[in-house]
């Protein structure tokens, strides 16, 4: 049955909703950030928005952390560009940023996106020379959808069965690993949170995954949640975490699951609740408008750099 015309007519309108709300969040508080070396565009695949951008610290030839940013967008919008001031925060701290682009949902359904997503970074990864990128040392990030994209990035490397789970191919398989994950109000089941008071919250999974609601409810219930619910993947073998809620955000409590399942589970994880102007869903990418914005990322920042200081311990 999949999307009635209907659904897929809603899903256009608020994927130009969506786009243009965003640019008033994220463009105009960002400062000028200079010192940078920018590599815009560069197409990994064939999909409309295989597309990516790498940032890095311009004037220094060492090998640094690679920082992996999924844009969001309800699965059906979201513009990469946007997000590279906050890839530039993480430069400035001493990352390789790697901003990468995917199909909307209606150019492609679950799970061609995370297979897009792991191509993207296949990409990177066999160009690491060129980019001056320490393999060893991989943060994955992401905002709302792409937070869901970064978790299941996370829970793929720590557990290898997804990749055939899902139909993933990738060459680094065998060595890939994530030092630390960041999530900026994501949602860690889809189907679980169609039950929120997010309102299109139902109409952007039925997008993702191309199903009606009835078989949303007949195909996605009980064991068969799986591979598409992350947070079942949140135990012992899944990597540091540090999770960002918003405080107006209708999404907080998807949140407050993945905090307490990685807690109970006795994985390393960072909590932040962003409050005032930072406060709304994804807030926490405008992290230089306000004082919550930038603690968040400070901590974030921290939490990450106490995780690859682990990774290079481990290794020696």
């Amino acid at each position: 049955m999949g999307l009635t015309a209907k659904d897929r007519a809603a899903v256009r309108l608020s994927k130009a909703y969506l786009n243009i709300g965003e640019m008033f969040l994220y463009i105009p508080f960002a400062r000028v950030h200079k010192g940078i070396a920018k590599i815009r565009g560069l197409r990994y695949g064939e999909g409309k928005r295989a597309a990516l951008d790498v940032f890095r610290p311009a004037g220094t030839s060492d090998k640094l952390p690679l920082f992996v940013y999924i844009h969001g967008g309800g699965f059906v919008s979201g513009l990469r560009p946007n997000r590279r001031y906050y890839c530039y925060n993480w430069v400035e701290a001493g990352y390789v940023a790697a901003n990468i682009g995917y199909d909307y949902a209606l150019d492609a359904e679950h799970p061609e996106h995370i297979r897009e997503i792991f191509k993207g970074i296949e990409f990177v990864l066999e160009r690491a020379e060129e980019f001056g990128i320490d393999t060893r040392k991989i943060v994955v990030a992401g905002d709302s959808a792409g937070g869901y994209f970064a978790a299941l990035v996370a829970a793929v490397a720590s557990h290898r069965g997804l990749y055939d789970a899902l139909g993933i191919e990738f060459k680094f398989r065998a060595s890939f690993g994530v030092s630390a994950c960041v999530t900026l109000s994501g949602l860690f089941d889809p189907v679980r949170s169609i039950g929120t008071r997010f309102p299109q919250i139902a109409l952007y999974v039925k997008a993702l995954l191309g199903k009606s609601d009835a078989e949303l409810v007949r195909e996605f219930t009980g064991k068969s949640r799986l591979p598409v619910a992350v947070d079942a993947y949140a135990d012992a073998e899944f990597p540091p975490t540090f999770i960002v809620a918003s405080k107006a955000d209708r999404l907080k409590k998807e949140s407050e699951a993945l905090r307490d399942e990685l807690a109970a589970a006795g994985v390393r994880h960072g909590y932040f609740l962003c409050t005032g102007i930072n406060g709304v869903h994804a807030g926490a990418l405008a992290c230089e408008l306000a004082r919550s914005g930038r603690e968040c990322l400070k901590e974030a920042q921290a939490f990450c750099a106490k995780a690859l200081a682990e990774c290079a311990d481990e290794s020696v």
